[in-house]
């Protein structure tokens, strides 16, 4: 499967998860996984996280979810920063780039209804480190992968993992082209 295929049933898989949500008004005939149901104001139920998100933009629901802060994606970015060495991968929550990519939709959303030069530099500092950590995890996953090291798929998100395993394979594909041309053996 293609990396880019990958990526996207990651993003789906996030949206399908489940998360509670508490109804500020009431929802009669709400369609739910399972079945039907007349949503009374405070009532709290687990719905697909796309679901929520619909509800909630139409003023329905809370979500009952911590939700990313920019202080989280800060620590992660000093801490991916200063690791403990170059070939070290801080350990990231499965969906740390999706929850990023949401605080990142809030704050562009709080932008257009009222926008702050303090609003801005937040987002703008978001974006800064979030791409900052993905490159540098990316340059340590090149190292991993070039060194065919195999050992740090547990601090990897799904989508690193996608990745990780593509450039491996990619890596391992060119090493044996080498090798079997520096044989002798690779045009015949």
């Amino acid at each position: 499967m293609a990396i880019k295929e990958r990526l996207e049933l990651a993003k789906l898989s996030y949206l399908q998860r489940r998360v509670r949500v508490q109804f500020l008004k009431d929802y009669p005939a709400l369609p739910t996984p399972s079945g039907i149901i007349n949503a009374r104001r405070g009532d709290e139920l687990e719905l697909p996280r796309w679901q929520a998100r619909l509800l909630r933009a139409q003023g329905y629901v809370e979500v009952r979810e911590a939700v990313m802060d920019v202080g989280y994606i800060n620590q992660h970015h000093f801490k991916e920063k200063r690791g403990e060495s170059a070939a070290q991968l801080v350990h990231l929550q499965p969906d740390f780039y999706l929850k990023a990519g949401e605080l990142v939709a809030l704050l562009n959303s709080a932008i257009r209804e009222s926008p702050s030069s303090g609003v801005i530099r937040e987002r703008e500092g978001v974006e800064r480190n979030l791409v900052d950590l993905a490159e540098m995890r990316l340059g340590k996953m090149l190292r991993l992968a070039q060194a065919g090291e195999r050992g740090m798929r547990e601090r990897m998100t799904p989508e690193e993992l996608a990745l990780f395993e593509h450039l491996l394979e990619g890596i391992e594909a060119w090493k044996n082209h080498v090798r079997l041309l520096a044989r002798g053996e690779g045009l015949g």
